[in-house]
């Protein structure tokens, strides 16, 4: 069978993945649904609300891997100390509101937040009094920073799940991914972790790597959970537009990966972390079985701060800008971007995650928005049937090894180009004015 290489990005951006995208988006969401039309906003708009789940963005890199999509910048002390100021004004203001809810859940992402630990232990010492009890602090960390005495701190901090970015534990491909460590640091790291008794430690691994096998990254699935971690997260390479890897895409400087060596990548790394006790917990995380899963904006509201976080409370979305050195010369925080939802929209939103997480309950949609979840989106119900994607199981509809698997392929032509166009014009403008998702 040939091994057909696919250019993802330019598949996603083109003609037939747009119609398709159209047609599928206008059928689910309504024919008031589309486009998605973010905006700067205007003085109608509501002041942003609260929610349980706060993120915060701590941009910050020692270097910038050349795949990376998300909002960073180079650390320099001058310009993060500028960052901070600004960042614990907005976050001041919003705990000096009358609408903070009980924070059950408070992630701090980057960037590389494990690189700036002052700053993240201040900004959990900002939140602390706001914390519900039992709450989930988590952090993103790098190999690097995963030293004993590290992550000691962290755990001192409060800090109680953590993901480590890994990705693979060839060296070459670390080398052209520009992680900065080596396979024996992220072993080590790793065990160190392991020891450091987190609730859950999260290993990050990317499939699907120019040069790099299907059973290479078995292989580093199977070190992983050799290391006795408590999830593996295992997502494809993706390339994005705004992104020096994804640049090289584009100009034809980088060779496409094979679709169906990505295909039996992810479902033998799939196969595998099931035969060891692992639950899938979403479409590319797989998550030991009594442990809750680390896991970030999966949830039907949540508040960012920092430059370039997102939020959605009550339908409405918006963004901070997304240039550090805008959003720290701010004195009065504003988004930059607004997106106000219709009920359908954020219902369909509700089942986007529950679809990624591989599993819908249709009593928690009863319970939020005194609907059927079925006969809101019957197209969606089915053609999953009909392709035995999903099975009820004691009320609840759960996804299929098969549904997870094809929900992640299309995850990656159809969400991913939105994600793609929003954060490219982000990068290129601080403020811009209006940006249409169609």
């Amino acid at each position: 069978m040939v091994d057909l290489a696919i250019n993802y990005q330019k598949l996603r951006h083109g003609r037939l993945a747009g119609w398709a995208r159209r047609a599928i988006y206008r059928l689910c969401a309504g024919p008031d649904g589309w486009p998605l039309v973010f905006t700067a906003p205007g003085a109608e708009d509501p002041t942003p609300g609260g929610s349980p789940h706060v993120y915060v963005h701590l941009p910050f890199c020692r270097t910038i891997c050349p795949h990376c999509p998300y909002n960073k910048a180079k650390f320099d002390p001058g310009r993060a100390e500028r960052y901070e100021q600004s960042l614990l004004r907005e976050v001041r203001a919003y705990l000096d509101g009358s609408e903070v809810a009980p924070i059950e859940s408070l992630y701090l992402g980057g960037g590389t937040p494990s690189l700036t630990p002052d700053l993240a232990e201040t900004v959990i010492r900002r939140f602390a009094p706001a914390l519900a009890p039992g709450a989930e602090v988590a952090m993103e960390v790098h190999p690097a920073d995963a030293t004993p005495r590290g992550l000691a701190r962290l755990r001192q901090m409060g800090i109680n799940k953590i993901s480590l970015g890994i990705e693979t534990f060839r060296a070459d491909l670390l080398e052209a991914l520009g992680r900065g460590c080596t396979p024996e640091a992220a072993r080590r790291a790793i065990v160190d972790a392991s020891r450091a008794g987190f609730d859950c430690l999260d290993v990050n691994l990317i499939y699907g790597i120019p040069g790099q096998r299907p059973r290479d990254a078995v292989r580093d699935a199977e070190e992983a959970l050799a290391l006795d971690v408590d999830q593996i997260s295992a997502y494809p390479l993706f390339t994005f537009v705004h992104t020096a890897m994804g640049k090289r895409v584009a100009g034809g400087r980088m060779a496409a990966y094979g679709d169906r060596a990505r295909l039996k990548a992810q479902r033998a790394i799939s196969e595998l972390c099931r035969s060891r006790g692992y639950d899938r917990t979403s479409v590319w995380s797989f998550t030991r079985h009594g442990t809750r899963p680390y896991t970030t904006v999966t949830r039907d509201t949540y508040r960012g701060f920092g430059a370039g976080a997102g939020s959605k409370v009550d339908g409405v979305f918006w963004f901070n800008t997304f240039s550090v050195d805008a959003y720290a010369s701010l004195t009065a925080h504003r988004p930059a971007l607004v997106h106000r939802s219709d009920d359908r929209f954020r219902r369909l939103h509700w089942l986007y995650w529950r679809i990624y997480c591989t599993s819908i309950d249709p009593e928690e949609y009863r319970r939020l928005f005194d609907r059927e979840v079925e006969r809101d989106f019957p197209f969606i119900f089915r053609v999953m049937r009909v392709l035995g994607w999903i099975r009820r199981t004691d009320g609840v509809w759960r996804l299929t090894e098969g549904g997870a698997v094809w929900s992640h392929r299309l995850q990656c032509l159809f969400s991913l180009t939105y994600i793609d166009r929003l954060w490219q014009q982000c990068q290129e403008q601080a403020w811009p004015e209006r940006v249409v998702l169609a």
